[in-house]
């Protein structure tokens, strides 16, 4: 497991991780090991982390999806997560797991150039934190469905990180700019929705099957 320091900025942090996975790669089970100590949070953040970047892991989105609902859920709970076994011995290759730990560690020091603890009332209030973890399962459940559609993994991925970041920086404003995310991702599978019923009812209707 990577040792930590209170002070240590979480873009650093994510970026050192790459150092510590083996040539064969990792599966999800030793990546929970590797950095257990960071709970949901950062566990969630990372898992999250292929969705927000150019580099594509073919099938990742349902054990990654699944990973994040599961912690979350744990989270609400207090328990530990229990998850599959099949989303454990998931396996990531070091390359990729390399590009995406590097790639987030860029996204994340762009965001803490601006990032400071503000609007206490938004980080620390317990109803907040709730929320917070609902909406991110939500997100996560969203991320998960296998559309071949533009930007339904991207949207509720992005959401996903402001709502991390706000809440392990204690930055309410990223967690304001996490809300509005997520209502553009619900706005946008509510509109891709509606485009997709009527597509199918003017199909239905061509071929003389009315609903």
């Amino acid at each position: 497991m990577i040792k930590t320091s209170k002070k240590l900025k979480i873009s650093d942090f994510i970026g050192g991780i790459s150092s510590d996975i083996p040539e064969e790669g990792i599966s999800f089970e030793d990546f929970l090991g590797l950095i257990g100590e960071y709970g949901v949070l950062i566990t969630s953040l990372i898992l999250v982390a292929p969705f927000l970047l150019p580099v594509s892991i073919p099938g990742s989105s349902l054990p990654f999806g699944l990973a994040i609902i599961l912690l979350n859920v744990a989270g609400i709970l207090k328990n530990k997560p229990i998850i599959p076994k099949r989303v454990m011995e998931y396996r990531v290759s070091r390359e990729n797991f390399s590009k995406i730990m590097n790639g987030l560690a860029r996204v994340l020091r762009g965001v803490e150039r601006f990032s400071k603890p503000r609007l206490s009332i938004v980080t620390r209030n317990p109803v907040m934190r709730y929320v917070n973890t609902v909406i991110t399962i939500i997100c996560a459940f969203l991320l998960m469905l296998p559309l071949p559609i533009p930007l339904t993994d991207f949207l509720p991925a992005y959401g996903i990180l402001f709502l991390m970041l706000g809440s392990l920086e204690g930055d309410g404003c990223l967690l304001i700019v996490g809300y509005l995310l997520v209502a553009v991702t619900f706005s946008y599978f509510v509109f891709m929705g509606i485009i997709g019923i009527d597509g199918l009812q003017m199909i239905l209707h061509h071929v003389g099957i009315s609903l």
